[in-house]
């Protein structure tokens, strides 16, 4: 039987897309415990308790973000080149992707720049609860838009898996 050169589920591919989809996850549930346990927290605290509490754990915070996300933005990446004559996957890997550049975006121009002024206090208490709460509900969306990244990586490896298998059965 020839080899498929259309689809390869080697040992390789299959450890990329397994990095994707569990390092996507990671990053997903990151953002769900920041959201769950620290902000629904900080929103109890009063404006400058809430500031306080955020510069102390912002460095503990933000360090485990990129040691799940660049894996995952790196190996969807990867994954969209490897299933490129895969049409169904690679276009699941590809919404992966754009969602996953979304939510970059929103950190960079957005949750960057807000963070660095939570931590620095350069907010008045009024301007703290008010940035706290939309950061609260923006956050949210960054949940969402991982949460669909991560069901588009599954999807992907679905589309793979079941075009290997027809390759293999024709």
């Amino acid at each position: 039987m020839a080899r498929s050169k259309h689809v390869d589920l080697n040992v390789l591919s299959f450890s990329i897309y397994a990095i994707a989809i569990i390092t996507s996850g990671a990053y997903l549930g990151n953002l769900i415990n920041m959201g769950v346990v620290h902000a629904a927290f900080w929103l109890t605290l009063e404006p400058v308790a809430f500031m306080n509490d955020f510069a102390g754990k912002f460095d503990l915070l933000v360090m485990t973000l990129p040691l799940t996300f660049l894996p995952s933005l790196l190996a969807i990446i990867v994954a969209i080149w490897s299933t490129r004559k895969t049409m169904l996957a690679r276009n699941y890997w590809l919404c992966a992707l754009v969602l996953t550049l979304i939510g970059l975006g929103l950190s960079a121009v957005y949750f960057l720049p807000m963070n660095n002024g939570f931590v620095a206090q350069s907010f008045t208490p009024e301007e703290a609860r008010v940035n706290l709460e939309f950061w609260y509900n923006l956050h949210w969306v960054r949940v969402a838009l991982s949460a669909v990244s991560c069901l588009f990586t599954l999807l992907a490896f679905k589309a793979t898996v079941n075009a290997h298998h027809q390759i293999i059965q024709s």
